[in-house]
């Protein structure tokens, strides 16, 4: 048994350490070929801190371990609004941007409404129904990509704010030699990153299954909170720095960036390899995921206009605890 836990231990940090290595791999990319720094936070960092969640999923579905993907997503999404985003409210106030009420939480309430639909017809999502989530989710982020080309980078990205530098200040004389070795070493991050990802989900996946069976939990209750947990290290890690910080755009944008990502992404995917069986009981678990989002609008208008603060941050803490106990206990 202490082995096992060990493992699911090291399995979560090479998670983390994989996801933190593909993100910086592939925004490195983004950036040699040009990406503005908006449009890469928008895209490669929301589907990198997802990577974790999608892994996991895969593995799961594909070792027939349904429960633990459904899970995991749910379990994600729900630790990513109630806890992550709490727990950064009560650092800082965090502002909510009118594009973000008004665009990015009704995508995420629609994709979860759209989710239940697929997943309840015929008790199981098949690898059509995954496709109609990855086609959904693929025009979210070319909508948004265009949206973030249109509107360009805000300037506060294009200066160093260590230096107040212009970026090209800060590069050598020699950068453009260097050129062909750097995109080398970022694929090797990317490809690095996601064996990581493999042998950590491999670990997390396994050794809960077996404990799971030990002690005679579900494998709905351990992927709702110890793995939803685990895998959303990248998340809590990025907006709590981000709200250490005053980065309060970033806390929330990748917060519910993420969610639909976990829901349109890490559940299209697996369906594609083998349908992935669908317990009703899952339904409840989504059904908060949707009221708690609207709640997350509701805040903008209560109080402190277009504004989460501490009281609500602390109100969204309470309700995890609760969400979790009442999991475990019934």
């Amino acid at each position: 048994m202490l082995l096992q836990l060990f493992l699911i231990v090291v399995g979560f940090a090479l998670l983390v350490w994989g996801a933190d290595l593909l993100v910086n791999g592939s925004s490195q990319i983004a950036a040699r070929v040009g990406l503005p720094d908006r449009v890469i936070g928008l895209t490669v960092v929301a589907v990198g801190t997802a990577m974790p969640e999608l892994v996991v999923s895969v593995v799961s579905a594909i070792d027939g371990h349904a429960d633990m993907a459904f899970g995991n997503v749910a379990g994600s999404c729900l630790a990513n609004l109630l806890l992550i985003l709490g727990m950064s409210a009560v650092i800082t106030h965090l502002p909510l941007a009118r594009h973000t009420q008004r665009f990015e939480i009704p995508v995420s309430v629609a994709s979860v409404l759209l989710l239940m639909l697929l997943a309840n017809t015929g008790g199981e999502l098949t690898a059509f129904e995954g496709i109609i989530l990855l086609v959904v989710f693929a025009a979210f982020m070319s909508y948004t990509v265009f949206l973030g080309l249109r509107e360009g980078d805000s300037g506060h990205d294009d200066l160093d704010p260590e230096t107040q530098l212009e970026p090209h200040e800060l590069e050598d004389d020699d950068a453009d030699a260097d050129e062909p070795r750097g995109m080398l070493v970022s694929i090797a991050l990317v490809l690095f990153g996601i064996a990581l990802l493999k042998f950590g989900a491999d670990y997390v996946v396994n050794n809960s299954v077996s404990i799971a069976t030990t002690l005679g939990i579900s494998e709905r209750v351990i992927g709702i909170t110890v793995i939803a947990l685990g895998t959303c290290l990248p998340e809590l890690v990025t907006s709590v720095v981000a709200a250490f910080k005053g980065n309060t755009d970033i806390a929330v944008g990748n917060v519910v960036g993420s969610n639909i990502t976990n829901v349109l992404l890490v559940m299209g995917v697996p369906a594609l390899f083998s349908p992935v069986a669908y317990a009703t009981g899952y339904n409840l678990d989504f059904a908060l995921l949707a009221i708690f989002s609207i709640m997350l609008v509701g805040f903008a208008f209560v109080g402190t206009k277009h504004t989460m603060t501490r009281r609500e941050g602390v109100i969204f803490v309470f309700l995890y605890v609760i969400y979790i106990v009442a999991s475990t206990v019934l």
